[in-house]
């Protein structure tokens, strides 16, 4: 049998996992966040999309204020099912702060509004892979949020000098609703991307990447937005499923760049404005 002749949802979800690209290695550093009550894992969201199926498929995102998600672009907006079924957003988003497995310390919720970037959408541009998800009300236990950063190329030459890039979400290898970190070297800084390798896997995606200021977790920076790693082995993910291997070494994560235009989108959002760069994607 091949891919084609699946049940739709399950050949869409395959052609969905083979775009979501990460990696790990050359070897899988990522730990368990054990304690997601706390700042800045409390401000880490496990995102899930239905998109017409009635099944809910994971991603990660992160408070930005406590009624905005920061997240992937391709986790509210999926081509191979906009072009087999001319729906590609999800039908409902629930977003769960800082969950830990089976436990939810701030509840859920079913968010209002979601978009994408206009040209991640309309052409497909992995530099403006990012989306924006819009609940209805504060959570009522307050999880925290992470301010957004645009950095200039020196702040971030300095972070790579000087400091690890951290990465925490809910890689789908893991088991369901657990957060992983890893903390790597920030490896290339480009105009609207950074490169790194810190270890992640599908599921990852959306998740903020900040810099550590300092010994203490305390107040960080959200600089980027987690999206993809390189072209997969045959098998898949590096290292993300058994029998596939870890990354070779070299092989580099992507992130995409806090920068004016992105801080833009999301005053907009703040402020209840249309912006002709965000396209709607929940039904009206």
């Amino acid at each position: 049998m091949s891919l084609s002749d699946e049940v739709p949802p399950l050949f869409l979800d395959r052609l969905a996992d083979r775009a979501d690209y990460a990696i790990v290695g050359p070897t899988d550093g990522r730990t368990r966040v054990l304690n997601t009550r706390r700042m800045p894992y409390s401000a880490v969201c496990h995102v899930e999309r239905d998109f017409g199926d009635g099944r809910l498929s994971g991603c990660s995102g992160f408070l930005v204020a406590p009624t905005v998600v920061f997240t992937a672009g391709h986790c509210m907006f999926s081509r191979p099912r906009q072009l087999l079924l001319n729906r590609g957003g999800p039908t409902r988003v629930r977003v769960t702060p800082g969950r830990n497995g089976a436990t939810t310390p701030f509840g859920s919720q079913w968010a209002s509004r979601w978009y994408a970037h206009r040209r991640f959408v309309m052409g497909g541009d992995a530099m403006f892979d990012i989306g924006i998800v819009v609940l209805r009300r504060r959570f009522r236990l307050d999880p925290g949020t992470f301010p957004l950063v645009a950095k200039n190329d020196s702040a971030l030459q300095s972070v790579r000098a000087h400091r690890l890039l951290h990465i925490a979400g809910y890689p789908g290898d893991k088991p369901a609703g657990t957060m992983w970190e890893h903390a790597e070297r920030l490896d290339r800084v480009a105009p609207r991307a950074l490169y790194y390798s810190v270890d992640t896997c599908p599921g990852h995606s959306g998740s903020p990447v900040w810099a550590q200021p300092g010994r203490s977790l305390g107040r960080v920076e959200a600089i980027a937005t987690h999206v993809a790693g390189p072209a997969p082995h045959a098998g898949g993910a590096w290292g993300c499923r058994p029998g596939v291997p870890v990354a070779p070494a070299g092989a580099v994560n992507r992130g995409i760049r806090i920068t004016p235009d992105i801080l833009a989108l999301s005053r907009a959002v703040l402020g209840a404005r249309t912006h002709p760069s965000l396209v709607p994607l929940h039904r009206r």
